[in-house]
């Protein structure tokens, strides 16, 4: 058993990177005493679990009592480098988090620092491992390549959910940062499937003001069992985003047979274009229109891809991908 520290940057707001975190320190909390650290204040989610057995702290000097370190994010990448801090670390890369705040200096030198650290490296996207590994050549550290599973506890595995085959969620209809659907090609997207007789949902983390008479339902913040609905109702999914590492959603929705039609440059490499979606480069409106519509008319292709979305996520589930991170952690 192992003492082992983990930070994070916030638990308030449900987020996908912070639901990995508290995935991973909940799993890790079975064979080890976990140890939670964020330094904007203990925080108790209301979207999501904790197990009581892991400490939460605000103290950075709790984290001296540990043997191993897993630094999450460059608000944090400092603790590499402080005094007393356990010597074994891992620094846990979930984006290039450098393109969130495009010409923020100092953001960007917080960033450059944790992409460059000596200790060992995880990364749960190829391209994140490319651009680090092409940027700094740094052969004192080991880079290591993983992904994300499914808590199907939360969103259980469902394969006779009913569709209807007319309607389609939009997730992250409002652009939260500089890396996901700044042009809005989703909701302009679904403005022409709602005219060609569609039902739309949609939801994401600010309230609506994009074409905002396009959604017949938007949720604010959903709640997981709203989530479950809503992945359970539509029969695609329409995701549109410069660049992703691993996105949450389209993994999930796939316990509900619901099939991603995927816009983006770099990213998702859950998402198989022809075996578990359709996708396509970011701001290519025609063909993300076209899509989408292929998958909802197409019944032959809809329910191979269903039937693979059911595959996927079941094999690469938490069960599988945890014996690998307890390996790497093991090792460091």
């Amino acid at each position: 058993m192992l003492k082992i520290a983990m930070t994070t940057p916030g638990m308030a707001i449900p987020h996908g990177g912070i639901r990995v975190i508290i995935e991973w320190a909940n799993r890790l909390s079975v064979n080890h005493k976990v140890t939670l650290y964020c330094k904007k204040g203990k925080q108790i989610p209301s979207w999501i679990d904790i197990d009581r057995s892991i400490q939460l702290t605000d103290n950075h000097h709790d984290l001296k009592k540990c043997d191993l370190l897993i630094i999450t994010s460059p608000h944090d990448i400092c603790l590499s480098w402080t005094s007393g801090m356990p010597k074994r670390k891992v620094v846990f890369l979930q984006m290039l988090e450098h393109l969130f705040r495009p010409g923020d200096i100092n953001w960007a030198g917080k960033c450059n620092r944790c992409y460059g650290d000596d200790h060992p490296l995880i990364l749960i996207s190829q391209w994140n491992k490319d651009y680090v590994e092409r940027t700094f050549h740094n052969d004192n550290r080991t880079v290591h390549y993983i992904g994300n599973g499914v808590n199907f506890s939360h969103f259980p595995l469902d394969r006779k959910c009913k569709k209807d085959g007319k309607t389609i969620l939009i997730e992250g209809w409002e652009a939260t940062n500089p890396t996901k659907d700044i042009d809005r090609i989703a909701p302009s997207v679904a403005q022409k499937l709602r005219k060609a007789g569609y039902r739309i949902l949609a939801y994401s983390q600010i309230p609506v003001s994009t074409l905002s008479a396009v959604p017949h339902e938007y949720y604010l913040r959903p709640s997981r069992e709203r989530l479950n609905d809503l992945y359970a109702r539509a029969t695609v999914l329409l995701k549109a985003s410069k660049y992703d590492a691993r996105a949450c959603a389209p993994m999930e929705v796939m316990t509900k047979g619901c099939i991603t039609s995927r816009a983006i440059d770099l990213g998702d490499d859950d998402l198989i274009h022809g075996e578990n979606c359709l996708r396509t480069t970011y701001t290519n409106t025609d063909e993300f229109y076209n899509n989408t519509m292929e998958i909802l008319t197409n019944k032959g292709l809809q329910t191979r891809l269903r039937n693979n979305c059911y595959e996927y996520v079941e094999k690469y589930s938490w069960d599988y991908w945890m014996p690998k991170i307890e390996g790497i952690l093991a090792n460091v």
